[in-house]
């Protein structure tokens, strides 16, 4: 574990923010294959961060085998299973990537006459950045804050998502971060150079599963 374990510590404190949160208008879940987001989405709503939960995904590539139901109809259920009113509840089941999730969320909010100035947007923690700087592209004219299940690294890791696979994530996420400004999809990030080092030396010990060569 020392071999990699300060590398993926880099990692995981960059991509995740921990903000404190505000009041906003709604909160955002964005789906995955982790179901803890929606505990968490659940846990915001009871806080009074919204009042409004909003649940966007279809079947992506990580969820079309393991989920029966869309990603938004998965977590849903777990949002009322944690005490979330079905009428608190807004569904957008089409999606099947991060741009989309903004971008049909926006047509579903239009079709119900919703505007939202502000949002909390909710996702797996080393998705943090990413999910915030898509927002910030796709809908400028919201104030957008972020937050994701509230565990350290080696808490979240587990026997469905065990710690190679979330640090293969994680180094794909820096990759994206270096990749998706240029092909417009978010603003250019600032990727501290502790961050590029440990990048490379986890690439360079195999955990580069989700990196294009």
């Amino acid at each position: 574990m020392t071999r990699y374990y300060d590398h993926a510590l880099s990692l995981w404190q960059y991509l995740k923010f921990d903000q404190p949160l505000q009041k906003t208008d709604a909160l955002l879940l964005l789906g995955s294959s982790d179901l803890r987001v929606g505990e968490r989405a659940a846990e915001l709503y009871h806080q009074g961060i919204a009042p409004l939960l909003i649940i966007s995904g279809g079947k992506g590539r990580m969820t079309d085998e393991l989920f029966e139901h869309s990603e938004a109809e998965t977590f849903a259920k777990i949002a009322m299973d944690c005490g979330v009113p079905h009428h608190a509840i807004l569904l957008e089941d089409q999606s099947t990537n991060t741009g989309e999730n903004f971008r049909f969320t926006q047509q579903l909010l239009e079709s119900k006459g919703i505007t939202l100035s502000s949002v909390t947007l909710v996702q797996k923690p080393y998705m943090e950045r990413r999910a915030l700087a898509t927002c910030q592209q796709l809908w400028p004219q919201v104030q957008a804050q972020v937050s994701s299940p509230q565990l350290e690294f080696l808490d979240y890791c587990s026997a469905l998502h065990p710690s190679s696979e979330v640090i293969n994530l994680m180094v794909g996420e820096i990759q994206r971060l270096k990749t998706y400004p240029t092909q417009g999809f978010f603003a250019s990030q600032d990727i501290p150079e502790s961050v590029e080092q440990a990048f490379s030396a986890l690439c360079n010990i195999g955990y580069d599963e989700h990196v294009d060569v």
